[in-house]
């Protein structure tokens, strides 16, 4: 079936990835094309070449890792059918890819006794983004959880993840000083609770993407646990970090936005894509890969007319 093709996948099931990246980002275009201004199509493909190379970039990155070991482009196909609802997110599509190399240095850390480069890199990238959204720092704890899984956190770990935190923050400071600006600081853990009223008069193909991906996850998750413990040790420590990335993610779109469900897409990829790949039942994943496929592809498009 089709899940077989994209393991260890030829170069023409590569080139049908671009083109499904090519006609499920650019729906809004085929969709609205007299109604749209220059920048809108600007945006659009930005949005196209971010979300495109996000995905091969996350499912390069899984495998180099040795967190999926099989070579496939299941992870991209996921993402993408994931990323239906979401056309004009300029900010979070640049939050989210840059936090791909974020679990990058932490994945990285593995066996290295003192990854302090790594550290410090990934905290750099935290406090980075803390200037366009600064409830982003609730991922901070992610590196703690990454040193102590790994079993390499020490206090000298704790200092340079803080020394990395600061850096931004004391060029900003010097460039206000040499530039005679305010320093200001956005509010963080401004957190409001989202308002569940607003979640309401969902269209059919909302619904019946919804629910495909619900089942999807479920699948997903019990494969997880029931596989989890015959994996191996950097696969199984990886997929732990994973799960508390996805924990993080739901606490920041709980008490801020519901858009920053965007965010949840890479982690949830990379579970969706360990079922896919691994599960005994093809039949069944086969089936629901293709239900995935069809509802997201539906969902993109009705969604603009």
């Amino acid at each position: 079936m089709f899940l077989k093709k994209l393991i260890n996948p030829p170069p023409a099931i590569i080139v049908f990835f671009i083109i499904f990246c090519v006609i499920m980002v650019l729906a809004p275009v085929f969709e609205n094309r007299t109604s749209y201004s220059l920048i809108n199509y600007i945006i659009i493909t930005f949005g196209f070449l971010i979300t495109g190379f996000h995905a091969l970039g996350l499912n390069n990155l899984i495998y180099e890792k040795s967190i999926i070991k099989k070579d496939n482009l299941i992870i991209g196909f996921t993402y993408i059918c994931l990323c239906a609802p979401f056309y004009s997110y300029l900010k979070e599509w640049i939050i989210s890819f840059t936090l791909l190399f974020y679990i990058n240095y932490l994945f990285s850390s593995y066996q290295k006794k003192h990854p302090f480069s790594e550290i410090f890199n990934s905290s750099l990238i935290i406090s980075l983004l803390t200037f366009l959204n600064p409830n982003i720092i609730i991922l901070l704890p992610l590196t703690v959880i990454a040193g102590i899984n790994y079993e390499n956190l020490n206090w000298r770990s704790i200092v340079i993840m803080c020394f990395g935190l600061l850096v931004p923050y004391l060029f900003y400071f010097f460039y206000t000083v040499i530039a005679d600006v305010d320093f200001i600081i956005k509010n963080i853990f401004s957190f409001n609770l989202i308002d569940v009223n607003k979640i309401q008069h969902l269209s059919n193909e909302k619904v019946i993407w919804a629910i495909i991906i619900f089942v999807v996850t479920f699948f997903s998750f019990v494969e997880i646990y029931n596989w989890l413990y015959k994996k191996s040790i950097r696969s199984r420590k990886s997929f732990i970090i994973i799960i508390f990335y996805i924990i993080f993610i739901l606490v920041f779109t709980l008490f801020d936005q519901i858009k920053n469900i965007y965010y949840l897409i890479t982690p949830l990829s990379i579970i969706i894509g360990n079922y896919f790949v691994y599960t005994k039942k093809r039949m069944l994943a086969d089936f629901l890969f293709l239900l995935l496929l069809i509802s997201s592809f539906y969902y993109r498009f009705s969604y603009f007319i």
